[in-house]
């Protein structure tokens, strides 16, 4: 579920690797509703056509409508399910990089002999414990933005199908 590139690369690429897969998602939300409308309008007509025979109501169009969001909504359970462990240990991540940087801070400058060496040993830490915040919250977010699309993946793909193949079974 995660990207191939989670915790490698420079940060700057790694945002932008958030936002582009946070773009896609919301694209891929919004050509989902189109495709949902297009499903709901044909299938909507088929139930029209329907009543005037109630025969066709054996059409499996009818069985596969309930069928495919049981479908869909397990698989995103299961992606959800995977994702929200690898949100969960990058939170833990977050939270004990942060733990351990304030940790080698007091323990450096127990060690410090003089002023310099306590001013090299703070700036030597802060360098680190932003380093540590900066590569945790980006996996964070990275495992948020996999999150949101593998939620919304197994939806995507269903409705996208149905909308082509409806297309062309009423051309």
């Amino acid at each position: 579920m995660s990207s191939q590139n989670a915790g490698n690369g420079h940060p700057t690429d790694r945002l932008l690797a958030v936002a582009g897969q946070l773009t896609k998602t919301g694209l891929r939300s919004s050509e989902m509703g189109v495709a949902a409308a297009q499903t709901i309008g044909y299938r909507t007509a088929m139930m029209t056509a329907a009543l005037a025979n109630p025969i066709d109501f054996a059409n499996p169009e009818f069985i596969r409508m309930g069928a495919e969001k049981v479908e869909a909504a397990v698989e995103a359970f299961h992606a959800v399910a995977t994702g929200i462990g690898e949100f969960g240990q990058a939170w833990i991540t977050m939270i004990t990089k942060q733990t351990q940087a304030a940790a080698a801070t007091i323990g450096g400058l127990a060690t410090c002999k003089n002023p310099v060496e306590i001013v090299d040993m703070q700036q030597r830490l802060l360098a680190d414990a932003v380093d540590a915040g900066i590569h945790a919250n980006l996996r964070l977010m990275e495992a948020t933005a996999a999150l949101a699309a593998a939620g919304m993946n197994p939806a995507y793909r269903k409705v996208r199908a149905n909308a082509r193949r409806l297309a062309r079974e009423q051309a």
